[in-house]
């Protein structure tokens, strides 16, 4: 993956979005933007992790190799969060995410710096962080509506 930084600005979008211009301007600053291509990976299954990212541009799929063969678990695009579990809880990767696209971009903030820009910035912290919570609760109840339609299907089976 190469490190590069073609927008010069966090845009206001995802858990970015609801943040004024200045707030935003300034979480820019702990992070880092990071560009990738098709194939390269962002997050290795079973790798340390502990740090949110923000899609700026492009699609990525998060996929996991548990069972020995590679099992797609969703499609992410522009807007969306990754790692919103590994920024509150840091541990190792429960999935891979891999980009798919010919150009992808994302911002990527580590939890130290989070803490930091919370501490910095505490008008800004309680809607950032219930941005965060907001992204991961979406992806919870998707969640638990596929297991919902895999069990019933499961039941329906026997």
């Amino acid at each position: 993956m190469s490190e590069e930084t073609p927008t010069p600005d966090l845009p206001a979008m995802g858990f970015a979005q609801d943040l004024d211009d200045n707030n935003r301007l300034e979480l820019e600053k702990y992070g880092e933007f990071i560009s990738s291509a098709e194939g390269d990976t962002l997050i290795a299954e079973g790798q340390e992790q502990d740090s949110l990212f923000l899609i700026i541009v492009g699609s990525f799929h998060v996929q996991t190799d548990t069972t020995g063969r590679s099992v797609l678990l969703g499609k992410m695009k522009g807007g969306d969060t990754i790692g919103e579990v590994n920024i509150f809880d840091p541990g190792k990767a429960s999935a891979s995410v891999v980009s798919k696209s010919s150009v992808s971009q994302v911002w990527k903030i580590d939890r130290s710096s989070l803490e930091r820009f919370l501490e910095s910035n505490p008008e800004a912290a309680p809607r950032l962080l219930v941005n965060v919570a907001t992204q991961l609760s979406k992806r919870l109840r998707k969640t638990n509506e596929k297991v919902a339609m895999a069990r019933e299907a499961m039941m329906d089976s026997f």
